[in-house]
């Protein structure tokens, strides 16, 4: 029964995949599918002459849409791939290309959309029309004026134009509208363009005449700017001036400016990502090569122990054997407790609740009493609590339980009077802590290196080299900041400021 239910299945699968396929095919426009690696998933056969015939790729099945360009048109695979990336990144987009066949120009309107698999990975859609006859007919109705106020008006993107002396000559309502909202000027035709921006703004000014004087001598020109528009919202637009010639001479300027805030956020946001993936991949390289060193060498140690065991005869010596092969494995047992850290401070969300300081010192203390020395460092607190203050408490004891138990393996051994002073400051907005001991101190050349993964001073450094790392990144993870001064010899002082996170903020937290 089985067996027939997975033919009927795959017989129905195979049926919608050939109506997609006959949907495809029978499409006006030309529809090409790519997956997340720009591989082609699927193509109709508009899509596929009219790249073999415009650029000379032939697109296939299974193929690397990048790779097929590349060696045809680098800049083409430039554009395209920066296309799909915006795609990807949740942003759908709309272009015009131009380009020309037997001497003749065509334009093509291109959309790009992503879209989920159930799976989860990206699907991005491409579809293009011929739009050359639209464009042909939008030329000829610009020479009706009354067309061509119907048409500016229904146009999303402003449009202004202007003649050869600076004056306004015409304009859409997107125009009046957005610059009424980023100046308070109600626009005029016949009006000066320049004196129609406040006086107030002299460089504004000069920036747009030098712009309006660059066109009107026959350059185009292409620029970006960013106003307060929509309840001070602050827009980025990209804008462009054509000049108007007439008879061989320049006669006036047409300017454009599109809203394109949304792609340049989507833009800064794989920007941002792509940097984060870079610092990612190299704090990882480091960890593994770092990680697979001290993760070795003290099973190595343990296994030298071992075999002097083994190859001993005096049996006495067994104990201080065994106490060496206890000391390895806790210090194997210490690194990994700190790679679990580092792993759940990266990935944990934040999990914020009301912080009870005493109680947090205390299971942070009472967790480190059995490290070695830590009976020989006194602890003296001084907590001040004047508003209830809400964190992520895990976090804030993974931050205690690294700066204590520093404090009692950086002990100044030749001192009977090891100390930690442990001051605590919290109100409503922040809480300000700080830990100070008089242990052995940090030279002054490796003060600004300490928060590093892996960093150790010295080859005698007795921890894992992770665990003021994890303290970074997890006061980043709270928006908290950490800052220390230490003298060799003396003691360290690390100050460190959380934001209290409101009651308001918290919803079912609180």
């Amino acid at each position: 029964m089985t067996g027939r239910m997975t033919q009927l299945e795959q017989s129905d699968v195979s049926v919608w995949q050939d109506m997609f396929t006959s949907i495809i095919e029978d499409a006006d426009a030309n529809i090409l599918l790519i997956d997340e690696e720009f591989k082609v998933i699927s193509l109709n056969s508009g899509f596929y002459w009219i790249f073999l015939e415009t650029y000379g790729i032939e697109l296939k099945k299974g193929s690397s849409l990048l790779n097929a360009m590349e060696p045809k048109n680098p800049r083409l695979t430039h554009e395209w791939k920066e296309r799909c990336m915006i795609a990807l990144s949740g942003t759908p987009i709309k272009v015009e290309d131009i380009f020309e066949i037997d001497g003749r120009s065509y334009y093509w309107e291109i959309h790009f959309k992503s879209s989920a698999r159930p799976d989860g990975s990206q699907v991005i859609s491409v579809f293009s029309r011929d739009i050359t006859v639209r464009k042909a007919y939008q030329r000829k109705i610009i020479g009706n004026e009354a067309n061509l106020r119907s048409i500016l008006n229904t146009i999303e993107d402003s449009i202004w134009l202007i003649n050869a002396d600076y004056e306004l000559i015409d304009f859409n309502k997107e125009f009046f509208r957005k610059y009424k909202m980023a100046f308070g000027v109600k626009l005029l035709k016949g009006a000066n363009i320049l004196t129609l921006l406040p006086e107030t703004m002299p460089d504004l000014r000069e920036t747009w005449r030098l712009r309006y004087e660059s066109g009107l001598k026959g350059r185009p020109g292409k620029y970006y700017d960013t106003y307060p528009v929509d309840d001070k919202e602050w827009r980025t637009y990209e804008i462009k001036t054509y000049p108007i010639v007439e008879n061989g001479e320049v006669t006036g300027l047409t300017v454009f400016a599109r809203d394109i805030t949304n792609q340049t956020r989507a833009e800064d946001l794989l920007k941002k990502q792509n940097e984060e993936l870079i610092k990612i991949n190299s704090e990882l390289d480091r960890f593994v090569y770092s990680a697979s060193h001290d993760l070795r060498a003290p099973l190595m140690s343990v296994k030298g122990l071992l075999n002097m065991i083994k190859r001993d005869p005096d049996k006495a010596n067994t104990e201080q054997y065994l106490a060496l092969i206890e000391r390895s494995v806790n210090k194997l047992d210490h690194f990994i407790s700190d790679i679990i850290h580092y792993s759940r401070n990266s990935r944990m969300e934040i999990m914020p609740k009301r912080i009870d300081f005493h109680e947090l010192l205390e299971e942070s203390i009472e967790s480190l009493k059995f490290m070695e020395g830590a009976e020989q460092v006194k602890s003296i607190k001084n907590i001040q609590v004047m508003a209830p203050f809400y964190s992520d408490y895990s976090r804030l004891l993974m931050i205690f339980n690294n700066i204590i138990a520093n404090a009692v393996r950086y002990r100044h051994t030749g001192r009977g009077n090891s100390f930690l002073k442990i001051d605590i400051i919290a109100n409503e907005e922040t809480a300000l802590i700080r830990f100070t001991d008089n242990g052995v101190g940090i030279a002054e050349e490796y003060v600004d290196k300490i928060f590093k993964m892996f960093f150790r001073a010295n080859a005698d450094s007795k921890g894992s080299g992770l665990g003021l790392y994890i303290v970074k990144g997890a006061l980043e993870k709270l928006n908290g900041t950490i800052q220390v001064q230490s003298r060799l010899g003396e003691g360290t002082e690390f100050t460190i400021e959380i934001p209290n996170v409101r009651v308001s903020d918290l919803g079912a937290n609180s």
